[in-house]
């Protein structure tokens, strides 16, 4: 059967081909066994968000050309060296844990969630070995006990669910009222971290917007220092300002450039910004003319947090045994889709907060399991449908120019 590779971005591609050429279905899988298919179509959903990024950019006087494609889901593991792991992600902090009665999906990425670990489980834990801990405890407990509890530590943990039924995210409004006067292209203040917000700022500043990334002096984006080159990918041709939040000036700096901002993005609870006297409402009325994209992993209404990994588990994005689908997925379809929400929004001239959860969002990519064979030929892996072989594709990142 023939080959099939990439193809460029006005072609059809299948879910199947899509999905073996972003990169993301060799991270898909244990270390030693095949990579895998999933039930959902993430390389799809990315190709259509990419897809109304150039209808709106056309529309709105901006310049779809520089825009990524679905392969931007395997870029951040193509820049760390990361592969396919099984039930421990990727980037090796998240893992699937057996409970009682299910699966949980945890997070352990700060130290400060190392420390808690002792009051999960109730006891002392030796401190090179958190997780051993975490697994005997959580085997004799339900699910929803497990995840309760964490949730109360303050740590990143969902209940696998992977009969969840796809969420239908609203429909997009339409263009009818005129953009605001004077907003050529959009200026963004992007107050986000990691990966789906940076993405999502990244995403416009590809267009023509123009960026401004704040940055805390007392918490800095983790990115910066554990993925240097994944940081300059996103953030490398943007504007910084770096601000001291225990300042009460500096604070009144922040405010003042979120009034004259466009988009906002940020990705933190609300109480984050409420603790520094910043409200996202009061903002949005105050200007006149401000979308405030809200990503978060529950919803704004949720004081919960999560990451990539563990929200794509517990919305039901997963390979078979389970194990983990990709790296930290559910933050470049995030990043994807926000972009697509922030730019309608600027483009109908609203004010507004957009609340962006990135648990719906992985919902929304919910598909049934494809009918394909994985199977290797020659060192190399396979999708076979029955009509093709589609070669499975290593991630692969665009590159950094400053």
């Amino acid at each position: 059967r023939p080959r099939v590779g990439p193809r460029g971005r006005d072609q059809a591609m299948t879910e199947l081909e899509l999905w073996a050429s972003s990169g993301a279905m060799a991270l898909t899988g244990t270390a030693a066994g095949p990579p895998q298919l999933v039930a959902g179509a993430p390389a799809t959903t990315v190709r259509e968000a990419m897809l109304a990024l150039e209808v709106l950019a056309d529309a709105n006087g901006l310049d779809p050309t520089r825009l990524p494609d679905h392969r931007l889901l395997g870029e951040r593991a193509a820049l760390m060296g990361l592969h396919r792991n099984g039930r421990s992600s990727a980037g090796g902090a998240s893992r699937l844990i057996d409970t009682a009665d299910g699966v949980i999906a945890l997070t352990l990425s700060r130290p400060d969630d190392i420390a808690a670990v002792p009051a999960l489980v109730e006891r002392d834990v030796a401190s090179d070995d958190p997780w051993r801990a975490v697994m005997k405890w959580a085997a004799s407990r339900n699910s929803n006990e497990v995840v309760e509890r964490a949730t109360l530590l303050g740590l990143a943990i969902g209940a696998v669910d992977p009969s969840a039924e796809p969420n239908v995210i609203g429909p997009s409004r339409g263009l009818e009222r005129p953009r605001r006067v004077g907003s050529a292209r959009p200026i963004v203040v992007d107050l986000s971290s990691l990966w789906a917000g940076p993405l999502c700022a990244h995403l416009l500043g590809l267009m023509g917007a123009e960026v401004v990334h704040v940055e805390s002096t007392r918490r800095p984006d983790p990115t910066r220092h554990v993925a240097p080159t994944f940081h300059r990918l996103l953030r490398g041709d943007r504007e910084a300002v770096v601000l001291d939040f225990t300042n009460a000036d500096e604070i009144a700096r922040l405010r003042d450039l979120l009034l004259r901002a466009d988009i906002v993005i940020e990705a933190s609870r609300p109480r984050a910004l409420e603790q520094l006297g910043i409200d996202a409402a009061t903002i949005v009325a105050e200007s006149g003319g401000c979308t405030w994209v809200s990503i978060t992993a529950y919803g704004r209404a949720h004081n919960r947090i999560g990451y990539g990994d563990d929200v794509a588990a517990a919305a039901g994005l997963l390979g078979a045994g389970p194990v983990f689908a990709s790296d930290a997925i559910a933050d470049p379809l995030t990043g994807c889709h926000a972009a697509v929400a922030a730019l309608t929004s600027w483009a109908a001239g609203a004010s507004e907060i957009v609340d962006v959860a990135m648990y719906d969002v992985v919902r929304a990519t919910r598909t049934a399991m494809p009918e394909a064979a994985v199977l290797r030929r020659d060192e190399e892996w396979f999708i076979d449908d029955g009509n093709l072989l589609i070669p499975v594709q290593a991630p692969a990142a665009r590159q950094t120019t400053r």
